[in-house]
């Protein structure tokens, strides 16, 4: 019996064969860019006035999590030619964003490097435990960010999770809009030989969501919520059950639950 918390979206969910687990990371497994997809609705709505809403520009964020920040300031851009006839450059917009989110990021890694915070406090609750009870299962584990894979390889070392990983760190190199989970993900499932069924999917965006399904895999949404806010995020939650999440958290305060009910035989 699973805890009220975890809220199954597939009962009939097959158990005990997951051999391999790919991870998003920024609110999946980090927390140091929590609150990147309000700032990018900011730059939006700084070109829109009042005519928009914060939450509307959020959401059509949120919708392209995942992939390279690219994609996200070429649909702010549509959206204000499409409101105003106006045509903000996105290259322009992304590197305003950039300048925010790098800022607001660093403040968070100095206070882990300084001592003043513990790494915990900037990765979703429970991490470590799944990520070590997931290793001691004999499951291969990949990381797949749409963030710069330079600076994920880095906070992954900060925040005590880059040995889960390994080499299996994936992200787009300078901001290449070319990078894809999807190609991340059949690479992984061909390089161990593996059915798509055979796959755990975590993550609290749109592209791994959808290419964990169209793998054939079980997807787990996370609708994390801010930094020590409790529950969850309602946003993230009806986002990710409308893409197909078999199973919605807020953070694995129970993961070993989950994942003693998904590999019961």
């Amino acid at each position: 019996m699973l805890p009220d918390s975890i809220e199954l979206l597939r009962p009939d969910l097959p158990h005990g064969h997951f051999r391999a687990a790919v991870f998003d990371f920024d609110g999946t497994v980090s927390l140091l860019r929590e609150g990147w997809s309000r700032l990018m609705a900011e730059i939006g709505l700084e070109h829109l006035g009042d005519e928009t809403s914060l939450e509307y520009l959020e959401r059509e964020m949120l919708l392209l999590s995942g992939k390279p920040s690219i994609h996200q300031m070429r649909r702010l851009a549509e959206i204000v030619r499409e409101r105003t006839g106006n045509s903000p450059d996105p290259e322009t917009m992304l590197a305003v964003f950039l300048k925010g989110l790098i800022s607001l990021s660093a403040a968070r890694q100095e206070r882990i490097v300084s001592g003043a915070d513990h790494p915990a406090a900037w990765t979703v609750r429970g991490t470590l435990s799944l990520l070590e009870n997931l290793r001691r299962r004999g499951v291969t584990l990949l990381l797949a960010s749409g963030t710069d894979v330079d600076f994920v390889k880095r906070e992954c070392e900060i925040l005590g999770v880059a040995a889960f990983f390994g080499e299996r760190i994936h992200g787009p190199a300078d901001n290449s809009p070319d990078f894809s989970k999807r190609t991340v993900i059949e690479g992984f499932l061909k390089e161990l030989d593996l059915p798509g069924t055979a796959l755990l999917g975590f993550g609290d965006g749109y592209s791994e969501t959808v290419e964990i399904k169209r793998a054939g895999g079980t997807m787990i949404g996370v609708a994390s919520a801010e930094v020590g806010v409790p529950g969850l995020n309602d946003m993230k939650r009806t986002m990710l059950i409308e893409l197909g999440a078999d199973i919605i958290v807020g953070d694995y305060a129970h993961g070993d639950e989950l994942l003693d009910w998904l590999f019961q035989r």
